[in-house]
């Protein structure tokens, strides 16, 4: 059905039953085939003298033949049966060891390889199994002839790629890998249980099969080997626990989730026998469908046992067909000795059908395999075994949570996002245009409902509202943090608040872990008596112990602990070994019993109170805030006296006053009202209403960089930002290098102090950790100077850089600063020349108008008598606008000097300012090299000098412990020496 098209109709030719079995049929005989030959090839020397190696290859051979046959049958059901007649044949060729010291190590070999292949081998080459049509498509788009493909083929190559991808991803994430893992143990176990058997079949036909006769076994040997196949089998199941339980950590898998579900799936079955059930699990990949209707059950390992003895039978007669020279075809009595075995098989096929129908009421066996005579749900079965007195009381409790756990909602949610991908998938199959239209429970179209559910989701929320709630009705629980919580951003985080928020989920994490590996520890200090009011248990009181500092419980306490403790090994460390001697050395205690505890909630609830009193009522203005220029102010509401929210107003302030006491109106209320209405004044005057809310300075672009955590920096603030950055990583360095050499000097203090004669106390592996330590310590020491050296080397050349620039520099500055300055001053010379030649020029000019002056006035004199006002006045003018001129000629110039000047000053200023910002960029930049230059020195050596620091924190650890503890026992013991010299 690859097309796409309709499944083919069965039909005499097409039947697919008869074809699978024959299919199967054809494999098989293949198999024996092919492990004959290995048979017939373990009774040689070659195969004795190379147990161990053939083990191993046969081991691989089996992980490939799984897979190929897997990949052949098409169907994992199928394929079970012929992996365990491999796995049989594994465990019979081990007795092709020289002797029984051999075969038992050539097991545990055997064993160890598959743990290794169920753990790690198999799932992998399961995985690039499935992973090798990408290969295989990747490498023909890569290396195949490049030829130019027409739309539609270039369409179909995409159409396919998909799907392949789509196929992997589905096989990869489902419950796929979970199922293939745990059908290759059911064939492992089923092996080992079939083993004892065939080495019984092997004593009874000692002499017709003569394979122990091969290996060289005796017939009285082969019961020591029955005896131990026998004897590993409890020990396989719980080697298989184990197993199972390393594969759940390792990939993830939920191995007693789905075991537990088949079980159900089982014990709820509708057919008696499974596989006539024509309801597959179609999110299931093909080839496992059948596999994972047989559920596991005892129906599955039924299969498995028959199918795979009736091969073994199969081929331990061709091997006495080999021993005894004996011709099948060649036998005159062959047909009538194959009717007997026909008729023989069909008449014990029929009666244990029989037999399978027998019920013994007496011990509430109903049948093999039978199932459950449900009608209604399962509520009604438990019901009706509840009043018949039917069941034990233990199945009865494992129904009822089985149907409680699939009518809760964990588990609906549980299943959708197991199965998510099977359902986006399939979604558009499922909701069909027919399916769309039909009506729903509540009258309308399907397809509105699944819009409404779906806007629904889509809105979900922690307090969002629906569309149809008002908006001016608030919740009783809603308060400001909460309204801040829904107007969170749902995108993801990034940079800074990613770090921060990862951050603090490692040490919610380490907190947690901590505390659970302690708790023991506290609760093993709990005395027998209060340390507070010296209460016992045995006058009625509930003691509970807690951590404590300086003799005070302190809640805190675990977080001071683990500081400390971090401080001392590593932010890193997570031994927790190591943390629990840190805790028991560190830790104070303190017993409280249940009245200490209520007393003190008491008191903390008291503290916490507002309770009222007889003073002047609080008023707004009274207490200042930082943010008060923020604060919404509401403007007066006048409420009459008579109306409903004056007298609810009258007889809320009634019962106030009368609770607080004293006498009303207080002396001073009219002051107060007096100043608030001032200040009310105040508000409205300086903004309008606009300013008392609050909203009339608000920046929008300033809220939007709030609400993204942005904000913008001058270049002080920027400085300032850099210069503690550098402080700070140059501070961490200084602390990592001391903590090393601290570490280093406490390392060879306790070398020194655990000499090789107390190797007895100490252990020689503690002592030459330690040594191997110190000298790991001294070369990383030794790499850390040579780095520091070369580092200092790049650094001062760096300085001897920027200095000479600096210097060069700023020679250059001062230099043109002084031609400039230079140039200044002889323009301004120049300037005051020109404006003393013009004075004098003037002031010459003004002693000529005077002469000229004087002589017309005298001549008036001389021919009229007098000088008339008019000339006088027109004379005395012309003198002041001459010395005017000599005035102005004079600033004019100097104004034009001086605006002259201030351009080229700002000119050249600006050319400064670049050549000093120069230095300054060089000087910047300089600084960014060393700490560039730094941060590679301490990237080459801090991930060795964190790994050594770690250990050696642990082993000083270890170590200090035990040296004090030798140093107290040494001087215990001279103590008791000279007690009994004084006695002797």
């Amino acid at each position: 059905d690859e097309g796409g098209g309709a499944p083919a109709e069965p039909s005499p030719v097409w039947t697919p039953m008869l074809w699978k079995r024959s299919h199967l049929i054809w494999g098989s005989i293949c198999l024996e085939g092919f492990l004959l030959v290995i048979w017939e090839f373990s009774y040689s020397a070659l195969f004795e003298e190379n147990v161990y190696v053939f083990i191993m290859v046969f081991k691989t051979i089996q992980m490939i033949m799984d897979v190929f046959m897997g990949d052949m049958l098409r169907e994992h059901l199928m394929n079970a049966p012929l992996v365990v007649v491999i796995e049989v044949s594994e465990i019979l060729v081990t007795m092709g060891a020289s002797d029984f010291m051999d075969f038992t190590f050539s097991y545990f070999v055997e064993l160890s390889v598959m743990i290794i292949e169920r753990l790690y081998l198999d799932p992998a080459l399961k995985t690039g199994w499935k992973l090798l049509p990408r290969w295989q498509m990747i490498f023909r788009r890569k290396f195949a002839k490049r030829k130019r493909l027409t739309r539609a083929q270039k369409q179909a190559e995409e159409l396919e790629w998909r799907r392949i991808n789509e196929e992997i991803e589905l096989e990869s994430e489902g419950i796929e890998p979970l199922l293939d893992s745990y059908a290759v143990y059911s064939v492992e176990i089923t092996g080992g249980i079939l083993s004892p058997f065939i080495n019984f079949f092997l004593i009874i036909y000692f002499n017709e099969c003569q394979m122990p006769v091969n290996y060289g076994i005796r017939q009285n040997e082969m019961i020591f080997y029955t005896i131990f196949a026998t004897y590993m089998i409890p020990y396989s199941f719980l080697m298989d626990m184990f197993i199972l339980n390393s594969q759940e950590l390792i990939h993830g898998w939920k191995v007693y989730d789905y075991v537990s579900y088949q079980r159900y799936r089982f014990s709820t079955r509708e057919q008696r026998w499974m596989l006539r059930s024509e309801t597959l699990d179609e999110s299931i990949a093909e080839g496992m469908q059948t596999l994972d209707l047989m559920c596991f059950s005892s129906q599955y390992y039924f299969l498995l046992a028959l199918f795979s003895l009736g091969m073994l039978n199969n081929m331990f007669a061709m091997t006495i067909f080999l021993r005894t020279n004996y011709a099948i075809f060649g036998d005159p009595v062959m047909p009538m000795i194959f009717m007997l075995w026909f008729l023989g098989c069909e008449l014990l096929k029929r009666a244990l059908l029989r037999l399978s129908d027998v019920q013994i009421r007496y011990f509430g066996y109903r049948g093999l395999w039978k199932t459950k005579q449900i009608e209604g749900t399962v509520d009604d079965d438990v019901a009706a075994k509840l009043a018949i007195g039917e069941g034990r009381q233990a199945d009865l409790e494992q129904e009822r949570l089985e149907l409680q756990a699939l009518n809760s909602e964990r588990f609906r949610h549980r299943f959708l996002d197991r199965n998510r991908p099977w359902i986006l998938q399939h979604l558009v199959e499922l909701l069909t245009p027919r399916s769309l239209e039909r009506e729903g429970p509540d009258g309308r179209p399907v397809v509105e409902y699944i819009r409404d559910v779906y806007a629904e989701l889509m809105a979900m929320g922690e307090g969002a509202r629906k569309p149809g709630d008002r908006s001016d009705v608030s919740s009783d629980e809603e308060d400001e943090l909460e309204d801040m919580r829904r107007e969170w951003p749902r995108a993801p985080l990034q940079g800074p608040s990613l770090a921060i928020a990862r951050l603090w989920l490692e040490k919610a994490r380490k907190r947690r872990a901590f505390s659970k590996l302690v708790t023991g520890i506290i609760q093993s200090h709990k005395e027998a008596s209060c340390n507070v009011c010296s209460r016992t248990e045995d006058n009625g009181a509930i003691l509970s112990v807690g951590l404590a500092t300086k003799g005070e419980f302190d809640q805190y306490a675990i977080d001071r602990l683990i500081g400390e403790f971090e401080g001392q090994y590593s932010v890193n460390e997570k031994d927790p070994n190591l943390w629990k001697a840190f805790f028991r050395s560190k830790a104070e205690y303190i017993t409280r019993c249940n009245y200490c505890l209520d007393r003190l909630e008491q008191e903390r609830l008291k503290r916490e109170a507002k309770l009222p009193g007889a003073g002047r009522p609080t008023r707004p203005d009274d207490i200042s805030s930082d943010e008060e220029d923020e604060e919404v102010v509401f403007e007066q509401v006048f409420v009459t006296g008579a109306s409903n929210e004056g007298k609810m107003m009258t007889k809320w302030l009634g019962a106030a006053r009368k609770r607080i006491g004293g006498v009303f109106p207080r002396p001073d209320a009219r002051k107060q009202m007096e100043r608030h209405a001032e200040r009310m004044r105040k508000r409205k005057l300086e903004g309008g209403k606009a300013k008392i809310a609050g909203m009339d300075d608000v920046d929008a672009g300033q809220e939007e960089l709030k609400k993204k955590w942005e904000v913008e920096l001058n270049a002080a603030s920027k400085a300032l930002a850099i210069r503690w950055l550098r402080l700070g990583r140059d501070s961490v360095g200084k602390k990592f290098r001391s903590r090393g050499d601290e570490l280093r000097e406490g390392v060879m203090n306790h070398i020194g102090r655990m000499p090789e004669e107390d190797d007895w106390f100490f252990g020689a592996a503690l002592r030459i950790e330690g040594m191997n330590l110190q000298e790991d310590g001294s070369q990383l020491m030794l790499d850390r100077r040579s780095l520091e050296a070369d580092e200092a080397v790049k650094v001062r050349k760096i300085q001897v850089d920027y200095s000479d620039f600096e210097k060069e520099k700023q020679k250059v500055i001062d230099t043109e600063r002084n031609a400039f300055e230079q140039k200044m001053a002889e323009a301004s010379d120049r300037v005051q020349i020109e404006v003393e030649l013009r004075t004098r020029e003037l002031a010459r000019l003004k002693e000529e108008r005077k002469k000229e002056n004087e002589i017309v006035e005298q001549t008036a004199r001389e021919e009229e008598g007098a000088v008339s006002s008019e000339m006088m006045e027109a004379h005395r003018n012309s003198i002041i606008e001459l010395e005017e001129a000599i005035a102005n000629e004079q600033t004019r110039a100097e104004m034009a000097h001086s605006k002259i000047e201030q351009a080229e000053r700002a000119v050249y200023d600006r050319k400064e300012q670049l050549a000093v910002q120069s230095i300054t960029d060089r000087r910047i930049m300089a600084a960014d090299n060393v700490q560039r230059i730094q941060r590679e020195t301490m990237s080459k050596i801090k991930s060795e000098e964190s790994a050594w620091q770690q250990r050696a924190a642990r082993w000083l650890g270890v170590a200090r412990r035990k040296v004090e503890l030798k140093e107290i026992e040494d001087a215990e013991q001279q103590t008791q020496k000279r007690r009994r010299k004084r006695r002797g």
